[in-house]
């Protein structure tokens, strides 16, 4: 129960930045024109294409939409001053696992950022050009399915970010680490260039780290571009990533917690 209460206290909190909201659709909208126009010179110059352009429109369209859902360059500034001034020690007293107070902090803040954006892209999408239009779903089956990925991504990123958290905990400057890792995992996660259109080199990687799991699989079973039965095979790829991510990150936390020297009076 005490996780819950904290859950809806950052997801409440996160609904009061209406104004980084319209800030963030604004964005949004821009990179997601600006994707459609340079995909739509490719096309229209006959190269061969993996996926067909109604499935890449929706795909660009629905990642604007979630962009805050599982985006992985978002820092959350309370965590960051917390590792680095200390006050760690004030959340150490508390009587939850630290680990998985965060955890939930971080799911909380992207719900409500998502809450506040996605509704007006979809709208807008849905109501463009037919050529530029989002797509419905192939089926009522690959929509479910996009919903149980989508929300599992979720929890793959957050996993992935509470990483690098653990790894802020041993370094002098946490900015360099983040940036380094943002980077990395928007581009393997197809954030930016669906998976599909990556040479076969870059997508074996791909296919072996868990960042598509969080972007890539849930837009391309939306489209229809995996199948039913590929995506639910992948669910259970990533409950065993949730599964061996979230382990590893409580142990290392709980491993840090006890050799943390915070000085000071």
């Amino acid at each position: 129960m005490g996780y819950l209460s904290f859950f809806k206290l950052r997801f409440a909190m996160g609904l009061q930045y209406r104004f980084s909201a319209i800030a963030g659709l604004a964005t949004q909208f821009f990179w997601g024109f600006m994707m459609i126009l340079l995909y739509e010179a490719f096309y229209k110059n006959g190269i061969p294409t993996p996926m067909q352009w109604q499935e890449l429109i929706s795909y660009v369209w629905l990642g604007q939409a979630f962009y805050a859902l599982v985006f992985f360059r978002v820092i959350d500034k309370d965590i960051f001053e917390c590792i680095k001034t200390g006050q760690i020690a004030y959340e150490l007293v508390r009587p939850l696992n630290i680990y998985w107070m965060w955890f939930t902090k971080i799911c909380a803040q992207r719900l409500s950022a998502t809450a506040l954006r996605f509704l007006p892209v979809i709208i807008v999408a849905v109501l463009l050009p037919e050529n530029y239009r989002l797509g419905g779903p192939e089926t009522m089956e690959a929509l479910v399915l996009f919903i149980i990925t989508i929300l599992l991504g979720l929890v793959i990123s957050t996993a992935l970010l509470m990483l690098v958290y653990i790894v802020m905990f041993y370094t002098t400057s946490c900015t360099g680490v983040f940036n380094v890792f943002g980077s990395f995992a928007v581009f393997f996660s197809g954030m930016n260039l669906p998976i599909v259109f990556m040479p076969a080199a870059i997508q074996t990687l791909c296919f072996i780290l868990p960042f598509r799991l969080s972007m890539d699989l849930p837009m391309r079973v939306y489209v229809g571009n995996i199948t039913a039965s590929e995506g639910t095979q992948t669910v259970l790829l990533q409950i065993a990533w949730i599964l061996a991510l979230t382990s590893f990150g409580n142990y290392m936390m709980k491993k840090i917690s006890k050799k943390i020297v915070v000085q000071g009076g």
